[in-house]
């Protein structure tokens, strides 16, 4: 299923055009978080050809890829990372993924290094590891000697790993170490503790609103990079996604900008990191609006039901009775455009009976409800 969601993320055309017009022309996009490859267990896959047509009809320029799980390994497969992105005119960009369990993981490392790769991708979930974890110091002292990204997955299906982030960042200062899916899985422990800790990044490769404000409101714009998840995400809806929680909590074009490419392009280079200024809090994000508060908690039911691969028509339904809120007048119109987001996904998993058809009009959905209070009027 290469790139799943692009026949499905056109849903938020005309939301990601006005951002797209709120962060103005000449932007130049790194998608800090893509995948390829053909064996992973949890059957999706993609071709770095597929990558570079999704960010072409994104309008974006280049992408870091890495493999996916692979059963058997990650020698080949790095190799192909390797030689796609040397056939690929620069659009994409290699990290080497490691498996700290394996004997050879630092023989890996050393090699995929020499041979041109920019980084390394651990993957404490898939890959089944725990941290702390003496190669993956390893690891990432070698990072640190390049002043090169180790990137981790930091999403669901994992343990903490901030105390021993906090401790690699400190200890190996050169590192740029950069938490996948807004850093979820330890957001509420990292956010102040890495105001001190430059080289401590996170990506935005998530889509639960909540989350996502989080990470905008208590990090720093320049800790914070742009990025996707292909094939698991899209490009059109993670660009919007990341611009709308931009302007909710307060960023500016300049910062914004720095997200969507500015600043991986730094990482990537090895070069000094851009200051894009402190975290801005919390005061940008507007009144509590029950309605919306109500839409977003049904919604991220029906998402996360959809993603387990059960029936979302009764938490769809409830989202929907939520927009109906009277007592909110001010906010009238945006409740209905939450509403008509609803109604297609509705639409299009009554036409298709495959929940997933409609799964991003969700998304986009509980993203719009939990930004409107912040972004009227604005």
């Amino acid at each position: 299923m290469p790139v799943r969601p692009l026949p499905y993320e056109s849903v938020v055309s005309d939301l990601r055009a006005e951002a797209l017009a709120w962060l103005g022309e000449g932007v130049d996009w790194f998608d800090a978080h893509t995948h390829i490859g053909h064996r992973d267990p949890d059957g999706y896959e993609a071709d770095p050809e597929e990558l570079v047509a999704a960010l072409d009809g994104a309008g974006q320029q280049r992408a870091l890829v890495f493999a996916m799980q692979e059963p058997d390994g990650y020698r080949d497969p790095n190799d192909w990372v390797l030689r796609s992105c040397a056939e690929s005119a620069g659009r994409l960009v290699p990290l080497a993924r490691i498996d700290p369990k394996q004997p050879d993981a630092m023989d890996e490392a050393r090699r995929t290094l020499a041979a041109g790769a920019r980084g390394f991708k651990l993957h404490p979930r898939s890959d089944a590891f725990g941290l702390p974890h003496p190669v993956v110091e390893e690891v990432v002292a070698l990072a640190g000697e390049h002043r090169l990204p180790v990137l981790f997955h930091a999403g669901r299906g994992i343990p903490d790993l901030g105390d021993s982030v906090i401790h690699m960042a400190t200890d190996h200062p050169g590192a740029r170490l950069i938490l996948a899916h807004a850093g979820i899985s330890d957001l509420g422990l990292l956010g102040p503790r890495v105001a001190g800790l430059a080289n401590v990044l996170f990506d935005t490769s998530w889509w639960q609103v909540a989350d996502l404000l989080t990470l905008f409101a208590t990090v720093a714009p320049g800790q914070i990079l742009y990025a996707s998840d292909m094939p698991y995400g899209g490009p059109q809806y993670a660009s919007m996604t990341m611009l709308r929680i931009a302007r909710a909590v307060g960023l500016t074009r300049e910062q914004a900008a720095g997200i969507a490419g500015a600043q991986l392009e730094r990482v990537v280079a090895g070069e000094d990191l851009l200051d894009l200024g402190p975290a801005p809090g919390t005061g940008g994000l507007g009144p509590r609006v029950l309605g919306f508060e109500r839409a977003v908690s049904y919604l991220t039911a029906a998402a996360q039901m959809t993603f387990r691969g059960s029936d979302p028509t009764e938490p769809l339904a409830l989202a929907r009775l939520a927009c109906q809120a009277q007592a909110e007048r001010e906010h009238y119109a945006a409740l209905r455009e939450v509403d008509d987001l609803i109604a297609i996904a509705q639409q299009r998993f009554e036409a298709s009976g495959d929940p997933y058809t409609g799964v991003h009009a969700v998304m986009a959905a509980q993203v719009l409800a939990g930004t409107a209070a912040a972004l009227n009027g604005r």
